[in-house]
């Protein structure tokens, strides 16, 4: 058996990439860093109550909580400059636009859905999760994460179909369904 530090060592080359890159998808490269760094201060912390096998899921899902935790921080420390700096119709353009015109449709379409089903689609289809271990870094059991995902995947299909193939200088987001689930 390793050591604390080995076995914290061993945690980090395994898993620090793929953290790493579900922190940049979440808040960016300038908190990405910080994320993982969070992370794995609470994987120390944790280290005793960690079950071998079970550490990806349980790292991806607090990389989820604290990306949420810092969300809230966040929104609570800018409310009053967003609301003088910004309106609700504007809209964040990145370089996706630019990019091949399926990603850009696909990108919009993914802006169109809630939070929670964008979550589900791309902790599925992105970071290599199996089912029971992307339910688990969701928090909740493997039958909904199943159904959730299967609606998700049901949102995503309705709205590609829906959005026009040819909307390339169109870059505003869909409007987002609340409380679509």
């Amino acid at each position: 058996m390793h050591s604390p530090s080995g076995r914290m060592t061993d945690l980090f080359r395994a898993h620090a990439d793929d953290i790493h890159a579900y922190a940049r998808w979440r808040v960016g490269d300038g908190e990405a860093g910080d994320v993982v760094g969070e992370v794995f201060l609470a994987a120390w912390r944790s280290l005793d109550s960690l079950r071998p096998g079970e550490e990806r899921p349980w790292l991806f899902g607090t990389a989820r909580r604290i990306v949420l935790a810092r969300r809230r921080q966040s929104l609570a420390r800018s409310a009053l400059t967003s609301r003088l700096t910004a309106t609700r119709d504007s809209a964040v353009v990145d370089g996706m636009a630019e990019q091949v015109v399926l990603t850009d449709r696909v990108r919009r379409v993914l802006d169109s859905l809630s939070e929670a089903d964008r979550e589900l689609l791309i902790t599925a289809s992105w970071f290599d999760l199996s089912p029971a271990e992307a339910a688990k870094a969701l928090g909740v059991s493997r039958p909904t994460y199943a159904v959730r995902l299967h609606r998700a995947r049901s949102r995503f299909r309705a709205a590609f179909h829906r959005l026009p193939a040819d909307r390339r200088a169109d870059t505003r987001p869909m409007p987002v369904r609340e409380g679509a689930r």
